[in-house]
């Protein structure tokens, strides 16, 4: 079974990036779309983990099916821009696996400097052993779709192009049509924008250990519906 094929069906429908909104400019005008940290031209980089104590600079750090939401609030507690404050959140099509060369981590990947990243694809199951690498539990009820510890990532090498974006999750009506202007002023094929507060901060934890999915609302704009 491809890695692929195990994560759907897990009910895995995506993986997930988060970035500051203005860094979506970047992203919609490069071919590249999401590039990694050695591939991002040192005048527009914005990087979000200077350290990166996973040292793993050629690879984009995603997690499965919602985003790590503990880090991205630590990189807004740090981010010392006055002006640009919103983030979103990438929805990541699985079939990049098929594409890139990609490694995984069965908790945060920088925990004591990449020692727990993996590149054995059989090894793929140990994100959801229960318990985790650091002691975490799954609860009966528990989206079988989310890793076992909140943090568990995906690294993909190189690039993330843009026809591999599934979706874009932000915090409100607002940012979704700044995201929505975004796209449309570039040209870019129309993807589902959705309105999902409780995925971009720490709330959809317990909802997801519940059995219950966080409520991500589509995004319509001047009754033209983009999903």
């Amino acid at each position: 079974m491809s890695s692929v094929d195990y994560f759907k069906d897990r009910d895995v429908t995506r993986l997930c990036h988060f970035t500051k909104l203005k860094d979506l400019t970047h992203i919609l005008l490069s071919d590249s779309g999401i590039s990694s940290s050695t591939a991002i031209r040192s005048d527009i980089k914005d990087q979000k983990d200077p350290e990166r104590y996973d040292g793993e600079l050629e690879y984009i750090c995603c997690s499965i099916e919602y985003p790590n939401s503990w880090y991205l609030c630590k990189a807004q507690q740090r981010d010392t821009d006055l002006v640009f404050r919103e983030w979103i959140t990438i929805y990541i099509n699985l079939d990049i696996l098929n594409e890139r060369d990609f490694k995984f981590c069965p908790c945060n990947a920088a925990t004591k400097c990449g020692a727990h990243i993996l590149s054995d694809e059989s090894k793929i199951p140990d994100l959801y052993e229960s318990p985790s690498l650091y002691g975490r539990n799954r609860t009966p009820h528990m989206l079988q779709c989310c890793p076992t510890d909140d943090q568990a990532e995906i690294l993909i090498k190189d690039n993330i192009p843009y026809r591999f974006f599934s979706g874009i999750a932000v915090s409100n009506e607002e940012i979704a049509s700044r995201v929505y202007a975004m796209i449309k002023t570039y040209g870019k094929p129309n993807i589902p924008i959705y309105i999902a507060p409780d995925v971009l901060n720490t709330n959809w934890s317990n909802m997801i250990r519940r059995g219950v999915r966080p409520t991500e609302t589509s995004f319509l704009n001047n009754k033209e519906e983009i999903l």
